[in-house]
């Protein structure tokens, strides 16, 4: 029974996926923003374990002055921020591509133009902080094709179409385990070519160092 409520939730998951990819492109742009604000100020409102976990978080980076008010008004912040990157996935494939890239604001690119040039290659440290497909796609339309290592989702049927939506932008996407080659052995060859690397650097998956 129990094996049977997971996959049916497994299933679900994907098909709830599956339907906002297909949907949240077709909205007005209006509409959607007020839709996924308002999931946002619904999951706020419930404080579940996430929102839980987001308070905890901030409270320490917040100046040590601060008052309820103003971690409540971050957290809310918080959740809205999430809810619009999720927005934001959804509709990727179906914004203008030019449009997009455009907005993206960076700085220090010199650094890495200057990595690419040298043929050295680089590698990208990027923490759990806006919208990674976007900012994989302003890398792509910049020249720089580049790698990266994702953790296996479950189902597995999810995590083929995130491999398949972010291939799609041109990125290369490694599975971080039960692939051909190791994911170290594919970066390190990369590098060697002058290639670019992109690591979400701030979580140990493997729980045992930096």
């Amino acid at each position: 029974m129990t094996a049977l409520l997971s996959a049916l939730s497994e299933r679900g998951i994907d098909v709830g996926y599956a339907a906002a990819w297909r949907t949240v492109r077709t909205l007005p742009e209006p509409v959607a923003e007020a839709v996924f604000a308002r999931a946002a100020d619904v999951a706020y409102r419930r404080d579940g374990r996430s929102v839980k976990q987001l308070r905890r978080n901030l409270v320490r980076v917040l100046p040590a002055d601060h008052h309820a008010a103003d971690l409540e008004a971050v957290v809310r912040a918080g959740m809205r921020s999430y809810a619009r990157y999720w927005l934001e996935t959804f509709r990727l494939p179906a914004m203008d591509v030019a449009h997009t890239v455009a907005r993206a604001l960076t700085e220090g690119t010199e650094h890495l133009d200057a990595a690419v040039a040298a043929g050295k290659g680089a590698i990208i440290a990027l923490p759990h902080s806006g919208n990674w497909d976007v900012a994989g796609l302003w890398l792509v339309n910049r020249g720089y094709p580049f790698v990266t290592v994702a953790e296996r989702l479950k189902p597995e049927s999810l995590f083929d179409k995130f491999v398949e939506f972010r291939e799609s932008l041109g990125m290369q996407v490694l599975a971080l385990t039960g692939g051909p080659e190791a994911p170290m052995t594919v970066l390190k060859r990369h590098l060697l070519d002058g290639g670019v690397v992109c690591l979400v650097a701030d979580r140990d998956l493997s729980r045992s160092g930096i």
